[in-house]
């Protein structure tokens, strides 16, 4: 089996915020693990709006 991994740039919903940006990143990570992917990678980015990584 392929060791399948996630990449999350934690995106900001238009009309949201950061803090509910890394509650969606949490709910993510937990639901990867439960379904078996075997690394969870959070992209950095510096100086964008709409990414909270």
């Amino acid at each position: 089996m392929i060791p399948f991994s996630v990449l999350d740039l934690a995106p900001i919903v238009e009309g949201s915020d950061a803090a509910e940006s890394y509650r969606n990143t949490l709910s993510l990570a937990q639901h990867a693990e439960r379904w078996g992917y075997k690394r969870y990678w959070l992209a950095e980015h510096h100086g964008m709006p709409g990414i909270s990584s």
